[in-house]
């Protein structure tokens, strides 16, 4: 519930990909890396935890407000590098 810096933060499979979960909006959550590490590739029932909002498709004005906000430097880029994150969002 801490508000953290890009640099901070990774992506994660609510349903992990070695369950079956895939690279969706549905699926995808951002956790702390505290937290992705507790979770593993294990169900947040499965260890205690709780999703404190679900995960869904940002509406456009998400969309544009985040966009407008990044401007032309590719801030987004290095966060999802160093989250490791190579693969693209499905619909």
């Amino acid at each position: 519930g801490k508000r953290l810096s890009a640099r901070e933060l990774t992506l994660d499979h609510v349903v992990p990909r070695s369950r079956g979960g895939g690279s969706t909006w549905r699926n995808l959550v951002v956790a702390c890396f505290a937290c992705n590490d507790r979770k593993g590739d294990r169900l947040v029932e499965e260890v205690g935890m709780t999703l404190m909002r679900q995960p869904r498709r940002p509406d456009w004005s998400s969309y544009l407000s985040v966009r407008k906000g990044l401007g032309n430097r590719g801030t987004w880029r290095k966060f999802l590098d160093s989250a490791g994150w190579d693969t693209r969002i499905m619909e």
